[in-house]
């Protein structure tokens, strides 16, 4: 069998916690290549991994020929230039979420992918938990009736990285917006996955925290609105310090309801015509590292077999049009319409 041979463009947390690790356990993929422009984080990444080659600038791995596909793990502001580049070099790209900083950025991305008959695949990968997927199923089958609310929570701590002004995180220039830009886009894509696309948007976005004048939002409070009678309440915080990173999901229906608590050991409950049951479905508890692995070996299957994707480049741009909404709601003041 031959294998994708991959270069990695950045070696930050992500890149480190979970993308090399996935591609060093994948057999259809040698990992050939890292590029960052702090040259001891990519050689301390490649000597871990056992990747032959770490270099500063990315540009040496488009041009190695023997490199098939890139997987970008830069910051935000990044996503776009270093994905042009690659394509415009003939490799397939793996982006690392959100698609872009704007969707003009995302739209010539997609464009440039379909002219070079490359795969673009963004890593929106909550959708590859199968606690999510059983939940569409759920929905699909009718299981609930007529879903007429949906209460969802992510909260953690990265206060440390928010208070810090040269860290990019959080930061207008670099990352796009706070917790609401970042995080918020695995909320609203699974919003995407399970319902459609809202069509209004009413958001408050606040820096409650973090004090440097840099940083975006470090705490959201959102609500989608859809024309069937349904809204979807979504908060985000980046500043809760006395608990363990949590995301908690609340679906109710006109006959049953359903909850899902992504760190818990059994992490989804059913009511149905108001009997309650626990869904059976895999899970891992460490289920952010696992929920990557799934996407990317979706991803090495895409290009190397052809294999249609799960979550497309599209998609990727949908769920940037509804989080850009929120934020010229919150400018705004006023509730926005989703066109």
């Amino acid at each position: 069998m031959n294998t994708l041979k991959v270069g990695l463009i950045g070696a930050g947390d992500v890149a480190r916690a979970a993308h090399a690790p996935s591609f060093a356990q994948n057999p259809k993929v040698e990992l050939v290549a890292v590029a960052d422009p702090d040259t001891r984080s990519a050689q301390a990444l490649a000597e871990e991994y056992g990747v032959r080659k770490a270099v500063a600038d990315y540009h040496e791995i488009l041009d190695d020929s023997s490199v098939a596909a890139v997987d970008v793990c830069v910051p935000h502001h990044l996503h776009y230039q270093v994905t042009m580049d690659a394509l415009n070099a003939g490799k397939h790209v793996i982006c690392e979420k959100p698609i872009a900083m704007n969707l003009g950025e995302a739209d010539r991305m997609i464009r440039a992918a379909h002219e070079l008959r490359l795969w673009l695949l963004v890593l929106l990968n909550q959708r590859f938990l199968p606690i999510h997927r059983k939940v569409k199923e759920l929905l699909t089958d009718g299981r609930l009736g007529k879903p007429f609310l949906v209460n969802a929570y992510i909260t953690g701590d990265v206060l440390v990285r928010m208070n810090d002004a040269y860290d990019w995180k959080g930061t207008w220039d670099r990352a796009g917006g706070g917790a609401f830009f970042d995080t918020g886009t695995h909320i609203v894509d699974l919003m995407h996955y399970w319902f459609g696309e809202p069509t209004a948007v009413t958001a408050s976005l606040k820096r409650l925290m973090a004090k440097p004048e840099n940083k975006a939002d470090d705490n959201a409070a959102v609500t989608l609105e859809y024309d069937d009678d349904l809204i979807a309440n979504l908060v985000v915080s980046y500043t809760v310090e006395n608990e363990p990173w949590s995301e908690k999901k609340f679906i109710y229906g006109t006959s049953g309801d359903i909850s899902m608590i992504s760190e818990a050991t059994v992490p989804i409950f059913l009511v149905e015509n108001s009997s309650p049951q626990i869904v059976e479905v895999e899970h891992n508890a460490a289920w952010w590292g696992w929920s990557i692995d799934r996407a990317l070996r979706h991803f090495v299957d895409c290009v190397t077999e052809n294999v249609e994707p799960v979550v497309t480049a599209e998609d990727a741009r949908a769920t940037l049009k509804t989080i850009l909404a929120a934020y010229r709601s919150a400018s705004e003041g006023r509730r926005v319409e989703v066109d």
